[in-house]
């Protein structure tokens, strides 16, 4: 008996046999099929030419997406593929139900971190807002031992209250979306930062991509709508607990979003700053960490890139959205370019609309965040109706919590 002879396989049914010769692919292929079975009408098969194209079905849904395609999430994983699904080119008007569905290798699960590096970050952000919000009841230190006194510390608890409260309203509920959604998160980052705000604000992961545009649109609304339950309130009870003054000299400015100027204006009946007078209220630890809160939930709402803005204009116009991205970046430019001395200088206007800081925060986008969005796994499911005006809200939003100028000094 020779060496081939010896390695003859045998079959106990037919269908062993029909498969033998078949590869990895094909076999998934296969699978694939009897998966979608009853859900999608697959006309066409193609298989992948490298290990970066997939395989490809091209077919009809029989049903809407957003009810079956977590289900096919599930049962793909089983074989390791990820699917995408995006509408066909060979759609129509009148056969939107065309599509294409993409099987591509499912990438390794990233390695959970230790919810201890969520803890520590969290309590080192309580030391550096009780740090910043204690200044606000003394004098700069004067010693190296001042700067470790911890009743003088606690004296700032008005300020990390009111400021860790928003941020971590705004991050939990991400958070508690994500989980409804059974999509894999991780806890709030919290960034502790010892000067300026006390924190970098807050942040959480997601471990996976999100299926459709729907979950998507939750995931983003979630954290603004649920920080500004907290944040209007406690700025409403920051500016009744605090103080009109009259303002002479060098004034440092913090700037107004239209919810700050109305709050304002309904607690003093005044429209502040009074550039003419001088009038302005002298903010408090609370009225700060609120204000704080609010520009943290305009710069979130920028419709760019992976902020919550960007993730709403994706979820309502996706890929139509890249337009919109573009004018974000673009607004954030030229009010930058607008807080140049030089340009001021020759236009004397641009210093009422102008901060120099967009340019740097213009840059920490691009490297790190991005300008632009990932798709989801599922690029057929559209908004429905009330998600789509919600979203529109969302918009409006964004123009009543942005502040084109955070911060100017003015001479009175």
């Amino acid at each position: 008996m020779n060496d081939h002879e010896s390695r003859v396989r045998t079959y106990s049914t037919a269908a062993e046999f029909e498969d033998f010769d078949q590869s990895p692919d094909e076999k998934n292929a296969e699978k694939a099929r009897e998966i979608l079975y009853g859900d999608m009408d697959v006309l066409s098969v193609s298989m992948p030419q490298d290990e970066f194209t997939g395989i490809n079905l091209h077919g009809r849904l029989l049903k809407p997406s957003h009810e079956v395609f977590g289900n096919w999430v599930g049962k793909f994983a089983e074989l390791g593929l990820l699917p995408f699904l995006s509408p066909s080119r060979e759609a129509t008007s009148t056969d939107r139900e065309r599509v294409d569905l993409a099987l591509l290798k499912a990438p390794t699960k990233p390695r959970q971190s230790s919810p201890w590096v969520n803890l520590g970050l969290f309590l080192a952000t309580c030391l550096s807002t009780l740090f910043v919000g204690s200044w606000f009841e003394r004098a700069a230190p004067s010693s190296p031992q001042q700067l470790w006194d911890f009743m003088g510390l606690l004296k700032g608890w008005p300020f990390a209250a009111t400021l860790l409260l928003i941020l971590g309203t705004h991050e939990m509920g991400h958070f508690l979306v994500a989980r409804h959604h059974r999509i894999p998160v991780s806890l709030p980052y919290f960034i502790p930062v010892p000067i300026s705000f006390g924190t970098l604000g807050a942040f959480i992961r997601l471990r996976a991509p999100i299926w459709d545009r729907r979950k998507l649109f939750d995931v983003g609304v979630a954290g603004p709508l649920a920080g500004l339950v907290v944040a209007v309130p406690l700025l409403v009870i920051g500016l009744q607990t605090a103080e009109l003054t009259t303002w002479s000299g060098r004034v440092d400015l913090e700037g107004n979003s239209i919810v700050y100027l109305l709050a304002k204006y309904w607690t003093f009946g005044a429209w502040l700053p009074n550039f003419n007078t001088g009038q302005d209220v002298i903010m408090n630890q609370v009225t700060f960490a609120a204000w704080i809160g609010l520009l943290a939930t305009g710069l979130n709402l920028l419709p760019i890139g992976s902020l919550d803005g960007g993730h709403v204009v994706f979820a309502l116009f996706g890929v139509g959205a890249r337009p919109i991205y573009r004018a974000g970046l673009l607004l954030l430019a030229m009010l930058g370019l607008a807080g140049l001395s030089p340009l001021q200088e020759l236009w004397e206007p641009l210093k009422h609309i102008g901060y120099v800081g967009w340019l740097i925060w213009l840059w920490f986008i691009i490297l790190t965040i991005g300008p632009s969005h990932s798709t989801t796994l599922d690029m057929v499911t559209e908004l429905d109706s009330v998600r789509r005006w919600i979203g529109y809200g969302m918009l409006f939003l964004f123009i009543m919590t942005f502040v084109p100028v955070p911060f100017r000094t003015f001479f009175y």
